[in-house]
């Protein structure tokens, strides 16, 4: 009985990923961004995560899978919309929010780096572009 029991707590711990929802949304982004590592052109993308991990496909062509956290105090957002910090005139991005959950990015050595050069002269803004 104890076998069972633990075969059937085990399949559904294995099912959990499967169910869970798949948000994807897509977004004109008219400058080019860095999202984890990568510097990717301007373009239409669809954005999608689940579990955890965010994918970043520019339509009709390559996609980039980034790790990203829950953003508590973006949670249930009205409106959809995607943060970036801009340093100059680099931009990365920071934050997914849609009306059902946030998400945050962490950020990569180059912004860290940036945002210590920049902190003294005060120019480092937060871009926010709205998603459909």
């Amino acid at each position: 009985m104890k076998k069972l029991g633990f075969a059937v707590f085990a399949v559904a711990v294995l099912a959990l990923p499967l169910c869970a929802q798949v948000t994807t949304v897509r977004v004109d982004i008219p400058f080019g961004f860095v999202v984890g590592t990568t510097t990717v052109a301007p373009g239409q993308y669809a954005i999608s995560s689940q579990a955890g991990l965010t994918q970043v496909q520019l339509v009709g062509s390559k996609s980039y899978s980034v790790l990203s956290s829950p953003a508590d105090p973006y949670a249930g957002s009205q409106d959809a919309k995607l943060v970036f910090h801009r340093y100059g005139d680099q931009y990365f991005l920071a934050r997914i929010s849609t009306a059902s959950e946030g998400r945050d990015f962490a950020m990569s050595r180059t912004e860290r780096e940036l945002k210590k050069t920049v902190a003294a002269v005060g120019q480092q803004t937060e871009i926010l572009v709205a998603m459909r």
